[in-house]
């Protein structure tokens, strides 16, 4: 009798326990509810670490991998989640354009020659370019491209290696290069460049491989694929998510481009707010809704780029600030409130804050709540 008494609760037990679980999983309000109030997600302003900085000194703020850094008159400090400063490193840089991916992190100096690249806490490489760099990629194994500008070409493109050794330049003498990004094998450079030369714009995506253009002999064979916009749409951004093929970003849509094929992935909504590739393997959107049959006014989708599976995040009728991504983690201000989601929509820190929120830095591993005279740190 007893025996059957346990089986019978421990029964009654998991049946409970499904119906938290597929509550947790679909009911959006349930789910805020248990990680708020139950798990306790939810931080508030002057109760974690924090980095003092000085605004009057105009410093740059950075979040990477699992530091936040601050490069503030030539010096960039690193952060580790408690606060405490990790490394310093000499970066002779004061208008800084940057791009960072897992450990490494590319900072130049826009329209200016110094680049360099850092692997955690070090710096892997520096070099002074001839011309103007006006942009730079990195990705997840220290390949770096750079757009140089101001030569006797209209853009020139390098890609170095992870030693900083230059394998090879792409010369454009007819059209402008807005944006690059190198595949996660290292086999592939895109290319998304812009037409200016007539009355009519129009964009073009080039996808080179990187061992034909290294290749004296094999060099003028480099471009393997070539996607041509129609005239007025203007190509702003390209993210590898993998490793041979890359998603190209239009004003009104998003093109995939491989290494022999091209297709449209999808449209770009009049009804999106904020657009970001820069998750592994999916892309973020903020969008408000065009009906009111919902409870809520804005939501965050999270598209796959591999499959057609997509994960949903209610913001309810909060409106969004921005939202910045990096790796798997989405964080999104609100004003006096940030909401950190990882690429499944669900929730991993919520934070309060009493006065309006500057801005916001996110890492792999690490998030900075950014204030006119500090940096509130949230360990991810």
């Amino acid at each position: 009798m007893k025996k059957n008494l346990k089986i019978s609760i421990l029964i009654l037990l998991g049946i409970l326990l499904a119906i938290v679980i597929a509550r947790y999983i679909t009911d959006e309000e349930y789910r805020y509810l248990i990680d708020t109030k139950v798990l306790k997600k939810e931080l508030e302003q002057d109760t974690l670490s924090t980095i003092e900085i000085n605004y009057e000194r105009t410093p740059s703020i950075f979040a990477y991998d699992k530091y936040v850094a601050v490069l503030d008159k030539n010096t960039f400090n690193i952060y580790t989640h408690d606060g405490s400063k990790f490394a310093e490193l000499n970066i002779n840089i004061s208008k800084p354009i940057v791009a960072s991916r897992g450990k490494y992190i590319v900072v130049a100096e826009q329209n200016g020659k110094k680049i360099y690249l850092i692997n955690g806490d070090n710096i892997a490489w520096q070099n002074d370019i001839n011309g103007e760099i006006s942009g730079v990629n990195v990705n997840r194994n220290g390949y770096v491209s750079v757009i140089v500008t101001n030569t006797t070409y209209k853009s020139v493109v390098i890609l170095y290696n992870p030693e900083g050794k230059e394998l090879f330049r792409s010369f454009l003498s007819s059209t402008y290069a807005v944006c690059t990004d190198i595949s996660n094998n290292n086999k592939y450079l895109a290319i998304g460049e812009v037409d200016y030369s007539g009355t009519i714009v129009k964009s073009n995506i080039k996808i080179l491989s990187i061992a034909l253009a290294q290749n004296k002999s094999e060099k003028e064979n480099a471009v393997i694929n070539k996607y041509e916009s129609n005239t007025g749409e203007i190509v702003s951004a390209i993210r590898y998510q993998d490793k041979d093929i890359a998603m190209c970003m239009f004003n009104k849509y998003i093109q995939k481009v491989g290494i022999d094929s091209s297709s449209k992935f999808m449209d770009i909504s009049p009804e999106v707010l904020f657009f970001d590739m820069g998750l592994r393997d999916k892309f973020a959107l903020i969008e408000k809704q065009s009906s009111g049959l919902f409870s809520y006014e804005y939501q965050m989708k999270l598209k796959s780029t591999t499959n057609t599976s997509e994960n949903l995040y209610i913001l309810k009728n909060d409106v969004p600030k921005s939202i910045i991504v990096s790796s798997d983690v989405i964080g999104i201000n609100l004003g006096t409130e940030v909401q950190i989601v990882n690429s499944n929509g669900m929730l991993l820190k919520s934070y309060k804050s009493k006065q309006e929120i500057k801005s916001l830095v996110v890492g792999d591993s690490i998030a900075g709540i950014i204030y006119k005279d500090k940096i509130e740190l949230i360990d991810l």
